[in-house]
């Protein structure tokens, strides 16, 4: 599915995108990062934390390894894929297995987890954009999602079985499930507000870079200790992506 089906369907992959040089430029980062957050966030892993964030603003990270994020997620390749108008961008995040291998995933949105009422939410996926670029490390079973669902609200079934209703559960199967199977050097766009859930399962290892339209109700999610220094701006690609 090429990126013109992102508008309509809520998602476009691209088998292969990456070479490996690109990758090995940032892996170790990634690797050192999610190590030392192994270790402080030790109890949020037995808890079942399945992801962290923030890679940009970590103290664990140097000034040359951000540096080398911020390049990597400025580039020509990725950001030419958005397909909405100044996308700025909003944060990272990777996203790995649970310490528990029987721990169920979850179909969710994930505009229902920033304090807006379900009306509010009906009203903002029709014309608000956030959008995830997952980019795995490792072959992993992917990404289940809903098509369309980034500009529709859910069928009876998918709202039971996301908000754990009438003896459904929010790992329950759903009848319109796509499932993205996913490989080293692949990329998943996808809308952040449609249905959608990951699948555990082999050491899952997955970058998620987060882009959001320029608007001031996304916008304010976003923490400015993520942004690169003013005075470093003009160092980046297409930086006014990083801009306010």
């Amino acid at each position: 599915m090429n990126v013109e089906n992102y508008i309509e369907h809520g998602f476009s992959y691209h088998p292969n995108f990456f070479k490996e040089e690109e990758l090995l430029q940032i892996e170790p980062i990634l690797t050192k990062f999610h190590e030392l957050w192994l270790k402080e966030r030790s109890q949020d892993y037995l808890k079942g934390a399945i992801n962290s964030h923030s890679l940009t603003s970590s103290k664990h990270l140097s000034t040359y390894e951000k540096n080398t994020l911020f390049n990597f997620i400025s580039q020509d390749k990725i950001v030419n894929l958005i397909t909405f108008n100044d996308p700025k961008f909003l944060n990272t995040q990777l996203f790995f297995d649970p310490k528990n291998s029987n721990q169920s995933n979850y179909w969710h949105r994930d505009i229902q987890y920033t304090g807006l009422s379900e009306d509010a939410q009906k009203k903002a996926i029709k014309t608000q954009n956030v959008v995830h670029f997952r980019i795995p490390f490792k072959k992993e079973s992917g990404i289940e999602l809903i098509p369309k669902t980034h500009r529709e609200w859910d069928s009876i079934e998918e709202y039971n079985v996301r908000n754990s209703l009438n003896d459904k559960t929010q790992s329950d199967a759903l009848s319109r499930g796509k499932l993205i199977e996913l490989n080293r050097s692949d990329l998943l766009i996808f809308s952040a507000n449609m249905i959608h859930r990951g699948i555990y399962g082999n050491d899952r290892f997955s970058l998620d870079i987060i882009f959001c339209d320029n608007n001031p109700e996304i916008l304010k999610f976003r923490d400015p200790t993520n942004l690169p220094l003013h005075i470093e701006l003009t160092a980046y690609p297409n930086n006014k992506i990083f801009k306010k």
